[in-house]
């Protein structure tokens, strides 16, 4: 499995299918749950394992695609 990296509001939108406002909207939201774990964020980008997993069961489940 390759190492999590930072996405940005595009390529969630892009892998959702929705619009760019609507990217930053689910990354503001996973990056507060981040938060409340105590883990470190960078504004405006999240994880792309911890997006998988909200999205799409986790980054294996989402290879099936």
């Amino acid at each position: 499995m390759d190492k999590p990296v930072m996405i940005d509001a595009e390529e969630v939108a892009k892998r959702l299918g929705m619009s760019k406002n609507y990217g930053y909207k689910v990354i503001r939201e996973l990056n507060a749950e981040q938060e409340k774990q105590g883990r470190p964020i960078i504004r405006g980008r999240v994880r792309s394992d911890v997006f998988e997993k909200a999205y799409f069961g986790g980054a294996q489940d989402a290879d099936l695609l």
